[in-house]
């Protein structure tokens, strides 16, 4: 007697509720998509010329020039300097406030409270915005930039700092308390001690991203070498604009590896 192998039964993985879930959301992402589309009212003649132009633009970007390489090296330690300012000085204020937003450290949830929706309202507002206020208040130049960067940088290391103390120092604020610790022992004897590696290692994170935010900001009028690059776009001298792109990326390069350096370091 011959039997028949069946073919086994296909089982779903998804549910069909999550199945549908899934459909519906890139339905809506599809009809956003088209959407999207029309409103930034492509047009598609510039974008043909664009790509004609493309092999005059690329051999244009062959050619470098170092006639201008001092200028753009102080101008590049000049974006490392407007950084350096304003993740220090970031830091010095978002420290104390840090334990004050932090639920489990606060002494008063309303003044905690007021900060954490206060900082959420700077972190709103994009950064060249906070460097364009600072240029019309006190004129272009690296100054600008450093204030341009204090206020997102300060909000951002407040929300960093707090969510640490929130997620690591319940046990530590326990056992100093049952000692009969007080709150500035909870503070200078428990928690920055034990959360001064993620600290650092915060505030090295941020000071990349404000180099390269310093980059960007150069070209609204915070100086450093983002202001020469911003001249060397605009008046397509191209030669100078290859080195300075060659510079912000060495630059780069070199900061991320020393930093990854610190962090092994501090993480042995």
């Amino acid at each position: 007697m011959e039997y028949v192998k069946e073919s086994p039964k296909k089982i779903p993985i998804a549910h069909k509720s999550t199945q549908k879930q899934q459909r519906r959301f890139f339905s809506i992402v599809g009809i956003l998509f088209v959407v999207s589309l029309v409103l930034i009212d492509i047009n598609y003649q510039a974008i043909q010329e664009g790509i004609n132009r493309l092999p005059v633009l690329l051999s244009e970007l062959t050619s470098i020039s170092f006639e201008n390489f001092p200028l753009m090296l102080s101008q590049m330690l000049t974006t490392l300097v407007i950084a350096f300012l304003a993740v220090l000085l970031s830091f010095c204020i978002s420290f104390f406030i840090s334990f004050l937003v932090a639920n489990n450290t606060t002494p008063n949830k309303f003044v905690g409270i007021f900060f954490r929706y206060f900082l959420m309202v700077i972190r709103s507002v994009p950064t060249p915005v906070w460097v364009l206020i600072a240029v019309a208040g006190i004129g272009f130049g690296p100054m600008a930039g450093v204030i341009g960067l204090l206020f997102p940088t300060t909000a951002f290391l407040v929300k960093a700092f707090s969510a640490q103390i929130e997620e690591e120092g319940d046990e530590i604020i326990e056992a100093i308390q049952s000692v009969g610790g007080t709150w500035w022992h909870v503070i200078f004897k428990g928690i920055i001690p034990a959360l001064l590696t993620g600290l650092i290692a915060t505030i090295g994170v941020r000071f990349e991203l404000d180099v390269h935010e310093s980059v960007i900001l150069g070209m609204v009028g915070a100086g450093g070498i983002g202001y020469l690059l911003e001249q060397y776009i605009q008046y397509y001298n191209f030669a100078d604009l290859v080195l300075g792109i060659f510079l912000v990326f060495i630059t780069m390069f070199l900061l991320e590896m020393i930093l990854n350096q610190l962090r092994l370091q501090m993480n042995k």
